[in-house]
């Protein structure tokens, strides 16, 4: 069978959608199928290609993957990063269109919605089995954040949305209220399928007292302090960076228990960097390869989750950090709305602190009472048998082999 994976993110980028395609490829590489993915060339977090990339057109022969260029502005912001997806929607369309290779199935992720749709009309051009991925609800979330606020640029997007709904065979989403925001579009529920981001038990694993004073003396972490760790994105979006920065600008008094750790790059970092800069101790990293990243976690001692509380929750919104901050035995403090699926799994796994979200003072105060507890190891003891029994991120990836064999 010929498998064609759409994807904005793929390796040797790092992050939650790079991680999750990469899964998926493998869970299909059986039974002599035949994988092609198409991606843009790789820049994802810094916007500029990787080095050793060509800017116009690589070939990876081994890992079957087409690399295509893309408009990558100097300077970000929502525009350009719109004008930035056009650009590789036109090149993955031709590129497909006119490439030799006919699909018996095309699978995309979205976010971006640019790159699904292509996939789409590809898929219809071809007459290829379509499966969409959605990682995250667009335009719907855009419009929560107020990202998106201008009605024609919702309503072509909300036209987008709805084309691909119809053409897909399935739609995989990370999250019961994903499911539940496409049912509400009378998407029909024999179509939606959830597949769970969670963590790779192999790679975010506990350490022991020997491995974590290597990792500490490896990144030059006091081993007499407490280490705060976040890893994700400073872009606009789920995550909020500026509670994160208020409430650590605000830490002062405490700044000789711990020091903070922020990997990762994005829009909003150096605003963040500089509002805690001379405040508190910190050490902070672009981007690390996903081995790096964990045992670099499993030598913290609270792993931070800032998500923003919207007014309309547009769907499950789960971020993968939780499960890989837990895997690892390291609790999290989470902020986030209380009707949210985040908060359902938190409670089960009780292993950290829930806030409300949009809250400065009531983040701060539990991050003291987290800091300043004596049996703050123990509260993440409980994290990894619970990803174990329900977020495993090879349990999960295998969804996605039975439903192809559905469609043939």
């Amino acid at each position: 069978m010929k498998i064609l994976i759409y994807s904005h993110f793929c390796f040797p980028e790092v992050g939650a959608a790079s991680l999750r395609m990469q899964y998926f490829v493998k869970s299909l590489e059986r039974d002599a199928n035949e994988i092609r993915i198409i991606t843009p060339l790789p820049n994802y977090p810094h916007g500029k290609i990787y080095k050793g990339f060509s800017k116009f057109f690589h070939k990876d022969d081994k890992r079957n993957i087409i690399y295509l260029p893309l408009y990558l502005p100097k300077k970000h912001s929502v525009l350009k990063r719109g004008v930035s997806y056009l650009s590789y929607l036109l090149t993955s369309f031709f590129y497909t269109l006119f490439s030799t290779f006919k699909p018996d199935i095309i699978i995309a992720s979205s976010p971006p919605l640019s790159t699904a749709f292509g996939a789409a009309l590809i898929s219809k051009i071809k007459k290829s089995k379509f499966i969409l991925d959605l990682r995250d609800i667009w335009p719907d979330i855009g419009i929560e954040l107020g990202l998106l606020n201008k009605t024609f640029i919702i309503n072509r997007l909300k036209q987008i949305e709805l084309y691909m709904l119809n053409r897909a065979s399935f739609i995989i989403v990370t999250a019961k209220g994903d499911k539940e925001n496409l049912l509400k579009k009378e998407v029909k529920e024999t179509k939606i399928n959830i597949i769970y981001n969670g963590a790779d038990l192999d790679t975010f694993k506990p350490l022991d007292a020997k491995e974590i004073c290597g990792i500490r003396t490896k990144y030059n972490l006091p081993e007499d302090k407490i280490i705060l760790i976040y890893f994700g994105s400073f872009n606009y979006g789920m995550n909020d960076i500026e509670l994160l920065g208020n409430v650590l600008s605000e830490m002062g008094n405490y700044r000789e228990k711990f020091l903070f750790v922020a990997v990762g790059n994005g829009d909003n970092k150096n605003e963040f960097l500089k509002k805690i800069k001379d405040k508190i101790e910190i050490q902070h990293y672009d981007s690390l390869d996903s081995i790096d990243l964990a045992k670099l976690i499993a030598a913290s001692d609270i792993s931070l989750v800032p998500r923003k509380g919207i007014k309309h929750d547009t769907g499950g919104n789960i971020p993968v950090k939780c499960f890989e901050s837990w895997a690892s035995d390291v609790p999290v403090l989470l902020s986030a709305n209380k009707e949210s699926e985040i908060a359902r799994i938190f409670k089960e796994c009780n292993a950290g602190m829930f806030v409300n979200p949009n809250d400065v003072e009531e983040y701060k105060s539990a991050l003291i009472k987290m800091i300043t507890n004596n049996e703050l190891k123990n509260l993440g003891l409980k994290g990894r048998q619970y990803v174990e029994d329900n977020f495993d991120r090879g349990k999960q990836s295998e969804i996605l082999y039975s439903l192809i064999q559905k469609l043939y």
